[in-house]
This record gives structure tokens, sequence and C-alpha cells, in this order.
């Protein structure tokens, strides 16, 4: 039975023999209680929705990826109680009867079979309360936690804002996903990536304009002190000049929006992290060149 099911889709169990659906094949959870009492419906025994002799599968033993054959067996465990936890810990037992024999197949280890949405409030709960350590510290610091966000003038810096964001989104998802699994989840290598393009364009971005402003006093021009606004996520703010709308940024903007949200919701509705396609990886790094292109000019 794969770790980290979710209780809300239809749950796999594997097993290596070939067993028909007159074999009346069912599935019992066990649970440990080191500490929670034992559930009411841990002796129910599960009537699978779909029996499926003659399946090849592969999964993974001793970290070599071995190919199996039997039977792939599909069950509704939406009714089962799991309080408020984001998950149950379970040892799966699947018992059928093979003519007056009854057979009993039972899993090597446990798995986590996940709740999402209890995993979805304690992400939100640990979540919120990092936001809040990082906004307590700010202001212990004298400091307004916006000034994390800002630029070197004051600015509300596209760049940073794209950072925190996908710092929060990337880190409560696979906070989520760590509850419901076992093991520690997978991060897809594209969402590596995108993580590592956003905070090198953010790097360069800052240095880039500490590099402009430095020059500019050099050269006798008095830096300007801003005060920041959430329209500057669409402005571009050339050193001792007025801000001007930008294109490029809004782009920028429009693109990092959408892929936030595809990737909650993918991720939630496909019960693992979502591994983002790499033309839309490939589509956000053009837009962040197109954001960077502009700072990198020579100023005039």
């Amino acid at each position: 039975m794969p770790d980290g099911q979710l209780k809300s889709h239809s749950v796999r169990v594997y097993v290596s023999r070939d067993i028909l659906p007159t074999e009346n094949p069912r599935l019992q959870l066990l649970r440990s209680h080191a500490v929670t009492r034992q559930a009411v419906d841990e002796a129910a025994l599960h009537e699978p929705g779909l029996v499926a002799p003659h399946q090849e599968w592969v999964e993974s033993v001793d970290g070599q990826q071995v190919r199996r054959s039997g039977t792939l067996l599909l069950f509704d465990l939406s009714k089962m109680d799991v309080d408020y936890k984001a998950m149950v810990r379970v040892t799966p037992v699947v018992s059928w009867t093979h003519g007056a024999t009854k057979e009993i197949a039972i899993a090597d280890r446990e798995v986590n079979v996940g709740n999402i949405v209890a995993a979805i409030g304690w992400t939100v709960v640990a979540v919120g309360l990092a936001l809040v350590l990082v906004i307590w510290l700010s202001r212990r610091n004298g400091g307004s936690p916006v000034q994390l966000l800002t630029g070197v003038d004051g600015h509300l810096a596209l760049s940073q804002t794209q950072i925190a964001c996908w710092t929060v989104v990337v880190g409560g998802v696979v906070l989520g996903y760590g509850l419901i699994k076992l093991d520690i989840p997978d991060i897809p290598t594209s969402l590596l990536v995108l993580m590592g393009a956003s905070l090198t364009t953010g790097g360069v971005g800052f240095f880039q304009d500490v590099r402009n402003r430095n020059a500019a006093v050099a050269a006798g021009v008095a830096p300007i002190a801003r005060t920041w606004a959430l329209g500057d996520l669409v402005r571009s703010f050339p050193t001792g000049q007025p801000p001007e709308l930008s294109l490029a940024k809004a782009q920028m903007m429009f693109w990092t929006l959408l892929l936030l949200v595809l990737f909650v919701s993918k991720s939630t509705l496909d019960g693992t992290i979502w591994d983002i396609p790499w033309p839309l990886v490939a589509l956000m790094g053009f837009s962040q060149a197109g954001y960077l292109a502009p700072k990198l000019a020579p100023q005039s």
C-alpha cells in the first residue's frame, strides 16, 4: 500500500497474488496505540470498489525499483474517522477466500493515510505562527516587516515579494505533505529550479539597485527615499527619476500569481507536490529575464 495516500481519494492497495472479485477480498487497517485510544472503526473490513487482477506496478525495495505483478484493489476510505489528525499510521491487512482456504496478506511496514482537511488546517497554523514570529522579530528591532520586501530606496520590490510568496507557498505545501507522508516528501527538480531562479533574480536585482544608487551618489545625484505602495509591483524606479509603469514587471507578477494558484490547487487535488512542467518554468525564466534586463542596462 503506497504511503501518504489521501482518504479523500480512492486508496490503492496492491497484492502480489491474482485475486478475483468472487473471492471477496477485504481490507483491515490496524493502528498503533502507544498514546491514542483504539478507534471504533478499526476492526472494520473494507470492501473494495474495484478488484483488478493481472496488473503490474513498480515499487521501491531497499532503494531499488522492483516490478511486481498481481492485483490492484481500490477502496473508498473517505468515511474513516481520523478526528483532527493530519494522518493516521496503519498496517494494511488484506484477506480473501481462495476455495475453502482463507488467505491473508500483511504489509511489511506501517503506512500513513492522510486527511487533507486537517493537514491544510495544521499547515495554516504552523505557517501563520512562523509569519507571526518573523513580524515580531522585525518589530522588535524597530523596523517594519514590509522592509523585508522593499528595495534600497524603500519601494515595494517585485522580486523580493515573489521570493517571499514562493517561500511561504512551497514551505506550506512541503510541510503539509511532510505531515501526511511517513518519509520526507520528494521535491521535484523543476520546483527547485524555479525557486533558485527566483532567488537569483531577487539577488541580482537588489545588488544592481545598490550599484546604480552608489553610482548616482558618486555622480552628485541625491538618493530618493520612497514610501512603499502596492502599485510599486508594476512600476520601475530609475535612479533619480520619477517611477514609471513597467510591462515587464506586470507580466512577471501576472505569471507568478497564476503559477502560485496552479501549484497550490494541483498539489492539493493530486495528493502530491506538483511537478511543475518545464515549459512553465522556462516561461517564468523568460519573465524574470525581462524583469532584470532594464536593471542591468547602462544608466544614462
